[in-house]
């Protein structure tokens, strides 16, 4: 049987007859692959803590005929303290749902980008001492430009003109945001001041110590949430179990 080597990050897990799971793996070497991890439930396996979701583990994989199989695995990085806090567990949850809708089984295209992208936002979820959105919102929008569905947001797409300044909107079903002209122009358009724009056309760009001291304010980050919310439920097709759980969490606060 086939062996090969690759770097993973377990984003879901199913159990599987008595003692097995099988895994959701984004490698950086071949993008998403599944595999079973055998005798993973039982207490002395040497998969238990690997098999955790949000684990990063280098790992021998054996090529099976419907699921490759773990032989052997060494943990990189467990990010144990999400696991332990609701407000990161839940987005950390979000992102690999994210990760796994917007990729398909064995694309190695952009799969060391993602799987850096996706690494880089559990830690910064895991160091924070803000507001988790912002990490949250920086990791929809590059998972979204690294796809190919980034939203426009230097411009209308409606007009087409540059967006400088006043209260705008944004379209999830035009692609972005609307100037003030325009923004009424769309049934489905949610309005945004000009920090919540702001914030959108920042977000992409700033690196990861950039994010950890940005502080917008609470209606900035309400405004920006929303228009992503829809934006990327029209773009995954389905909704996203995590995302429903989110908002949840976000109106209880």
């Amino acid at each position: 049987m086939p062996s090969y080597t690759a770097t993973a990050l377990v984003i879901h897990r199913n159990n599987l007859a008595e003692n097995d799971r099988i895994l959701t793996l984004y490698t950086s070497e071949l993008g998403k692959i599944s595999a079973v991890a055998k005798g993973a439930r039982k207490p002395t396996s040497k998969f238990s803590g690997a098999t955790e979701i949000f684990t990063v583990f280098r790992a021998l994989l054996a090529t099976g005929r419907s699921l490759d199989i773990l032989s052997q695995c060494e943990i990189v990085q467990a990010y144990t303290p999400l696991r332990y806090d609701l407000e990161r567990l839940a987005r950390a949850t979000y992102f690999c749902e994210l990760l796994d809708r917007f990729t398909m089984e064995r694309d190695p295209v952009n799969a060391e980008t993602l799987f850096q992208l996706s690494t880089a936002a559990l830690r910064l979820l895991q160091e924070t001492e803000a507001d988790p959105d912002v990490i949250t919102h920086a990791y929809e929008l590059r998972l979204l430009a690294e796809q190919g569905y980034s939203p426009i947001c230097d411009s209308c797409v409606k007009c087409g003109r540059e967006i400088t300044r006043g209260q705008v909107g944004f379209s999830p079903s035009l692609g972005g945001a609307l100037c003030s002209s325009d923004r009424y122009g769309a049934e489905d358009s949610v309005s945004l001041t000009a920090e919540a724009l702001g914030v959108l056309q920042s977000l992409p760009e700033l690196d990861g110590e950039a994010l950890l001291a940005l502080h917008p304010s609470r209606k900035a980050m309400q405004e920006v949430g929303r228009a992503l919310r829809w934006y990327i439920k029209l773009r995954a097709e389905r909704a996203i179990k995590s995302a429903d759980f989110l908002d949840q969490l976000r109106a209880s606060q």
